[in-house]
């Protein structure tokens, strides 16, 4: 009986302990999160990442064990090179055009091209390469923590 209660206190403890993932920690009365496009106030993206690129996180935290979701606006001239992420990577064009190609030695002739409004997930440990062709913005939502690992 004592073991039964021990292991039903130890189940609650870790049971309320552990968030779920994708719920939102709203503040007390708060009932809604939103961002207004008009009042996104665009960063720099980390150095790890090309240049003529920047970033605004809509929710989460990309390097936190989380739902996130982050808009890139991206220059005509930024390249991602060749790289790998340990999670599926889901994206949705809200402007310009880019293209994906798969592979290390990928290239921009034989790149899947993507415009407003496509939607792609690439396959978690694909390599593959990005291309901005315009200015372009593009929004990620994933599981964190987010990591880009490149090939090259």
């Amino acid at each position: 009986m004592r073991y039964l209660a021990g292991l039903l206190l130890a189940l609650l403890v870790t049971g309320c302990a552990h968030k779920t993932i994708g719920v939102v920690d709203f503040p007390e009365g708060v009932i809604q999160h939103r961002v207004i496009e008009g009042e996104i106030k665009w960063k720099p993206c980390p150095p790890n990442l090309p240049k003529d690129c920047e970033m605004f996180v809509l929710e989460g935290h990309p390097k936190k064990p989380d739902m996130f979701t982050v808009r890139f606006r991206l220059g005509k001239s930024f390249v991602m090179p060749a790289h790998t992420h340990p999670k599926d990577e889901r994206v949705t064009l809200l402007s310009g055009k880019a293209a994906v190609g798969f592979g290390v030695d990928a290239t921009l002739e034989t790149a899947q091209k993507f415009g407003p409004g496509d939607y792609y997930i690439n396959k978690r440990d694909a390599v593959h390469i990005v291309w901005a062709l315009e200015p372009t913005v593009m929004q990620i939502t994933g599981i964190g923590p987010w990591e880009a690992h490149f090939v090259k």
